[in-house]
Order: structure tokens, then sequence, then C-alpha cells
């Protein structure tokens, strides 16, 4: 274990960027779901500022667990102990989510009265944990199936937990970072084509008729989803009003936007704006140019955590890293196409922008794992340097 000395040491030696960009995206979170939400707080609870206290509480809560985690030991990251009571705890929330009260036609959330747990949040990051540590310790040759095996099994398990929710959106994150991860691992080209080919068939799958969609047992608010947003306009009043506000939000920004709190949107028209709809808001708000600023600093963070698992020697931090970013990364994707038209609007919020503890914390938790292999390689290079130069 370290001692308070040696945990102030490796405290101050997190890297500055990483965390600098971590607090300036969320700070400016918070301003964002302040003026998106503002107007539905003041209507629905009598209180503008609701959602930004609340907001604001889970950013102070996710720095505080970020600069925690960071500190940990390097072998808490690869204790197996703690990995197999992480999925126990995981596997008993998702079952107990199942047997809650619904929202808008999905089981995701358990009522903790100070917040709404989501389990299926906490999937994302135990897949590209437990991923990261199977590949990294496996021997066998990864040209054999047997190598996927067990990381694809504990994938698959977990995203049929999570569709039984269901929740689409958090689904299809943790099969695309498990895939990402397995394709790192050096597969054949003919598996990279093969992969390829299934993402074009499952985009080409949502344009067929709604009637497909019901028959293999998904809701009727996930059908409208995937048959709406090639054309939201067909079914204005309903399943494609939202995307159309939205849309709306996105033709008023321009290239300087209305101004901070001067959205149209927000006042009724886009419903729970400042959730997974919040880009739209800032696109609104702060025109294409703020927004593209917001943007150029999320992917100079993603950058930075790629390059901390592209830098790492072990081969475990540097899975672990790579898959993070990817995560944040197609997040980002996931969110920005639902809004924009691109795939089908799935729920999945904007990282560090929207309005929600679990994803906050859940993404506080992924920079606070980045930190803790950044420190621990540059730990066990400055080790490496000093046995170079005794011997």
């Amino acid at each position: 274990m370290l001692n308070f000395h040696e945990k102030m040491k490796r405290l101050l030696k997190v890297d500055p960027l990483i965390m600098g960009l971590y607090v300036l995206l969320s700070v400016f979170g918070l301003v964002m779901v302040y003026s998106a939400s503002s107007y539905y707080a003041l209507v629905n609870q009598g209180n503008s500022e609701a959602f930004m206290v609340k907001q604001l509480l889970y950013i102070v809560l996710g720095v505080l667990l970020a600069l925690g985690i960071s500190i940990l030991p390097e072998k808490w990251m690869k204790s197996e102990k703690v990995m197999g009571a992480t999925f126990g705890v995981i596997f008993i929330l998702l079952v107990v989510v199942l047997f809650t009260k619904g929202i808008n036609g999905a089981k995701s959330w358990i009522n903790l009265k100070v917040f709404n747990l989501q389990p299926s949040e906490l999937v994302k990051l135990f897949v590209i944990w437990i991923s990261a540590y199977l590949y990294s310790k496996n021997e066998r040759s990864k040209r054999d199936w047997r190598f996927y095996l067990v990381p694809g099994g504990v994938t698959i398990f977990l995203f049929g937990m999570i569709m039984l929710q269901p929740d689409l959106g958090t689904g299809i994150i943790v099969v695309a970072v498990a895939l990402l991860l397995g394709l790192m691992t050096g597969v054949s080209n003919r598996a990279l084509a093969s992969w390829g080919a299934v993402f074009a068939l499952l985009y080409g799958i949502t344009y067929l008729d709604s009637s497909v969609f019901e028959k293999i047992g998904l809701k009727a608010y996930q059908v409208s989803r995937f048959t709406s947003f090639h054309n939201p306009w067909s079914d204005a009043t309903g399943s494609g009003y939202q995307s159309i506000q939205g849309f709306l939000g996105l033709s008023r920004g321009n290239w300087f936007g209305t101004g901070l709190s001067n959205s149209v949107q927000k006042t009724g028209f886009l419903p729970e704006a400042h959730t997974d709809f919040v880009f739209s808001i800032v696109i609104e708000e702060v025109g294409f140019f703020g927004a593209t600023l917001i943007l150029a600093l999320l992917f100079f963070l993603i950058l930075r955590i790629i390059l901390v698992g592209t830098r790492a020697k072990d081969p475990f931090n540097s899975m672990m890293a790579l898959g993070l970013g990817g995560m944040i990364l197609m997040q980002t994707f996931v969110n920005i196409g639902g809004i924009s038209g691109l795939i089908p609007s799935t729920g999945v919020t904007f990282p560090f922008l929207s309005q929600g503890g679990n994803s906050l914390l859940v993404l506080s938790v992924a920079i606070a794992f980045i930190l803790n292999i950044d420190a621990n390689e540059r730990r066990n290079a400055m080790y490496q340097e000093l046995e170079a130069e005794q011997s």
C-alpha cells in the first residue's frame, strides 16, 4: 500500500492536460445544462437552477473520484478479485433494474432517492476493463477463435442483460467498444472487412419496414427511431418531432449563435433539451464556431488519451487507454449522429455536456483510469532508467 506521502506525490504528478481538459469541458457542460434546463426546471420543478445544482454536485464528486482512483496502486487495476466482485455487483444491479418501474418504456434506472442509478453505464467501463485484461494476459494465437471466446462471451451476456431493459444506445456502444478492442489485438484483414460489411448491413436494415423490427421484439418507441430518422418529417408530430426540433436548433445557430440563454428550442419545443439533445442547444446559442471549439477540446482530450495508450509499454495499460478513448469517441459520434439525423437517435448523452450523474461519473472514472495508467507508465519508465544507469 502507498503511504500518504507517496499518494500526494502521485496526485501532484497527474497529467495536467488531461485533468485540465476534463474540468474545462465539465464546467462548460455545467453552463450549458443551466442554460438548456432553466425553462424546463422552472416549469416542472419551480426552480430554474434545479438541474444545474445537481450537475455541480456530480462534477465535484466526479473530480474527487477521478483524483482518488488516479492514486490507487497499479496492482488494483489488474486484480482478478476486484474484477470478479465488480462483475457480481453489476450483474445484481442489472437484475434489480428489471424489476423497477419503467420510464418512457425502459427499465434502465434504479431510484436511490438521491439520484437514479443506471447500471448499464457501468457495463461500458467493465467491458473495456475485463477485455483489456484478458487480451493482454492471453498468449494464445490471435488467429485462434478461442482467444476471443471469454471476452466475447462476457460482452454478449452483458449486452443481452442491457437489451432486456431495453437500452439500445448503451448496448450499441458496449458492442462497438468490445469490437474495437478485439480488432486492436491484430485480427486478420478478412475479419476487419467482415465487420465492416456487418456494420454496412446493419445500417441498411434501418430502411426496412417497421413491422420487421416489431417482430423481433423491439418496443414501439425504439422502432420509431429506426423508421423516422431518415425522414422525420414523415411523422412530424410523433416519432420525428424531437429530431425536427433539434434540427431547428441547429439551423438557428448560424456561425456565432443567438447567445447564451437565448435558445428558443429549450422553451418547451425540444423535450428535455438538457439531456441527449443538449448539443443542439449548444449550436443554437454559441453557433457553429463555438460548437467547433468545444468539439476541438473534446477531440484533443481523446487524442491525448490515445497518445497515452500508444506510448504505454504494458499491453494492459495500452489496451485500457485506447479502449477508454474509443468509448468517449463513440459516445460523441452516436450522440452527434443522432441529433444530425445521420443515425437513429438512441438517447446517448453527449460526453461531459449532457445533464446526468451516471454519464458524468462514469466518464470521471474513465479519466481516473487514464490518469492512473499515465502515472504508472511514467513511474515504471523512471525506474527502468535508474536501473539502466546503475547496471
